[in-house]
């Protein structure tokens, strides 16, 4: 039986980011805002990286928060022409001509109350944006993303940003968390997750649609807390310098 080399890869702050206005030497354009204008580029290091998974016959599927329309502004060949991508932290995956995958669907359904879901979510939405009407520094959004209620998304504003107020969010979130659920955080963003919004739940499903067996080699790449779980099951983890990921485990 051959083997085969998955790459299973978070895209912001791991193959891309923000470099605001110090751009480095040799940086491309990797991802876009709605306006079609560069949001982040890739460095000469994020660019040799996956160059080297790519001519060593890698499968790469970008596994990211970022919901469907978000992922499709990415503007990198070899993570836009996979075969699937996880999106909206895991809740959606899509095919290789960027459609939810029914047999992805399908699933949820049988193994996950999506409708449930659906309305808790919405009733949470509706508590959260009541709770910060007359907080003008704190938004919130529900994401449906291909049909699917996947998470609610809570972003503190930058101008005025103190880190106490991410605390401050962060303990009101987690103080209304339903049981399964998993609250994301990161700096000022943070995302309350439904249950089958975990990277691991659709990385372990494509492991096996894709027949995933002993003689597979995995690479798991990511920046972030969330990323651990479908990391801690690779082969072989790759962190970036800067990661939430290795600040954390640098300070135990």
């Amino acid at each position: 039986m051959p083997s085969r080399l998955f790459v299973f890869t978070d895209l912001d702050d791991t193959l891309f980011q923000s470099f605001n206005n110090n751009v480095p030497e040799h940086a491309i354009q990797a991802t876009v805002d709605v306006d079609g204008n560069t949001y982040a580029h890739s460095s000469l290091q994020q660019q040799k990286l996956l160059e080297v998974m790519v001519k060593g016959g890698a499968i790469i599927i970008p596994v990211t928060g970022r919901r469907s329309s978000s992922f499709l502004n990415c503007r990198l060949p070899d993570v836009m022409k996979s075969e699937y991508a996880i999106v909206s932290h895991g809740a959606v995956i899509l095919n290789k001509q960027h459609h939810v995958l029914n047999e992805w669907v399908t699933f949820l359904e049988k193994h996950y109350a999506l409708l449930h879901w659906q309305g808790v979510l919405n009733v949470m939405y509706e508590q959260l944006l009541e709770y910060y009407a007359e907080d003008k520094n704190v938004r919130v959004r529900l994401i449906v993303d291909q049909g699917i209620t996947a998470y609610i998304c809570i972003k503190i504003n930058k101008v005025g940003y103190l880190p106490e107020k991410s605390t401050q969010v962060s303990s009101i979130l987690n103080a209304r968390l339903k049981r399964n659920m998993l609250l994301h955080e990161n700096g000022r963003n943070f995302a309350m997750l439904a249950p089958y919004a975990q990277k691991k739940v659709a990385v372990d499903f494509l492991k096996e649609k894709m027949d995933f067996n002993q003689f597979d080699t995995v690479f798991a790449m990511g920046d972030s807390d969330s990323d651990l779980p479908f990391m801690n099951d690779a082969d072989f983890l790759i962190v970036p310098q800067q990661a939430q990921i290795f600040k954390k485990e640098s300070e135990q």
